[in-house]
């Protein structure tokens, strides 16, 4: 594989669509860039997605995004992505505790789209179109109720990626209200999020003032979950694991909860892995401590432990995506170097993503089609300032 792009357009398109009565004015904006020293960041507005002839879902579609050479780079805002010249560029964000930064918590391949799940903000999805090397970008808005709560937990309920959202307490004590339900899906019928009932996160331990927290997949492919007492002196923690999330789960020790954050990997997975880690684990002296690993056969990213053991956990923190179509494998660390092989040419190469000033890193990797996406975030202990996502153009060389 070879990742090559080449110059992006630079033509911005507008179409306005007036409907009457009780209907707003949207706006279509399929826009591209190139960069350009000086550049303000763009705000991207609402638009209709079934204009032109295009039958797609019901979420505002944001723009229509050709990659190149030249990453795109957008930094998440209150009124959605921001198109900025490089995250060197992005708005001096002050730095807050991580529950309350907008910041993008996970990344899923689902159906024909690539679904990725913003703290305090919804949803952004990239979906497909019949063109070389481009994507469209959606934004499905959660409003003033995902903006008041954390999004922690990003997994598939029915079939639909879904968040939980819940008061972190950990650093201040939560003015909101507790929230019911607190599950939201994605639904390409509907243009928000769309409250989800979970049997298993309302089945709570015992009366009082519970609330859902945490859930994750671990070994086995047992759920895992995480309930605690809000507003009480105690504040009990409680931890269960089910098998199916439509049914109430079993309580579990803190020792259980702790030992379900590594899943077991699957051998073809491992497989895939093994040279990359083996070349990673050389480049970094200190080893791979964690792979996070996101592939088109499960639904819900995928965390391992290699045997392999790292001195430092940013240097040995490792973001991998697996397509099995072609067998593309390819992995970075959170400073953007990395490694990629795939069916075609399946010895491992070196690779590396546009580099981010100092304090910046990468958090996540996946590719759509031709369109590599990678989530980066300004870090500071457990504080996040600026966070966004870039896209660039990737060409398999057969």
């Amino acid at each position: 594989m070879k990742i090559k792009c080449s110059v992006p357009l630079c033509t911005p398109w507008f179409n306005f669509l007036k409907l009457i009565n009780m209907l707003f004015l949207l706006t279509l904006i399929l826009f591209t860039a190139c960069s350009g020293k000086g550049r303000p960041p763009v705000p991207v507005p609402y638009a209709d997605t079934k204009v032109s002839g295009y039958s797609g879902p019901a979420w505002p579609a944001l723009a229509l995004l050709k990659t190149g050479e030249n990453p795109l780079w957008f930094e998440l805002g209150p009124d959605g992505p921001l198109l900025i010249e490089s995250p060197s560029a992005a708005s001096l964000t002050i730095f807050v505790p991580w529950p309350f930064a907008r910041f993008i918590i996970d990344i899923q391949v689902w159906d024909d789209f690539l679904a990725m799940a913003v703290n305090r903000d919804g949803f952004l999805v990239l979906g497909a179109v019949e063109e070389d090397a481009a994507a469209i970008l959606y934004r499905v808005n959660g409003g003033s109720l995902w903006n008041t709560y954390t999004a922690e937990s990003f997994f598939v309920w029915v079939g639909k990626p879904a968040v939980l959202l819940y008061r972190n307490d950990f650093f201040i004590e939560p003015d909101a209200p507790s929230l019911h339900p607190q599950v939201y899906v994605l639904d390409k019928s509907s243009p928000v999020p769309l409250g989800a009932s979970v049997p298993a996160l309302e089945n709570f331990p015992s009366d009082g003032p519970w609330e859902a927290e945490v859930i994750h997949r671990g070994p086995g492919g047992l759920w895992y979950y995480r309930f605690k007492e809000k507003g009480t002196s105690q504040a009990e923690t409680a931890y269960f694991r089910t098998g199916d999330l439509a049914e109430a789960g079993t309580r579990i020790s803190i020792g259980e909860w702790r030992n379900s954050n590594t899943q077991e990997i699957p051998g073809n997975i491992q497989r895939r892995l093994d040279a990359i880690i083996n070349a990673a684990s050389v480049t970094y002296s200190g080893g791979v401590g964690l792979v996070k690993v996101i592939s088109t056969e499960y639904k819900e990213p995928l965390f391992f432990s290699p045997k392999t053991t790292a001195s430092d956990s940013r240097e040995g923190l490792l973001y991998a995506y697996i397509r099995e179509a072609d067998q593309l494998t390819l992995a970075i660390f959170p400073d953007g170097q990395g490694f990629y092989s795939s069916e075609k040419e399946p010895d491992v190469k070196p690779f590396s993503l546009p580099s981010l000033p100092e304090a910046f890193v990468y958090t996540g990797v996946a590719v759509f089609g031709k369109v590599l996406t990678a989530s980066w975030e300004e870090q500071q202990d457990a504080n996040i300032g600026a966070a966004g996502l870039m896209v660039v153009n990737i060409s398999i060389k057969q």
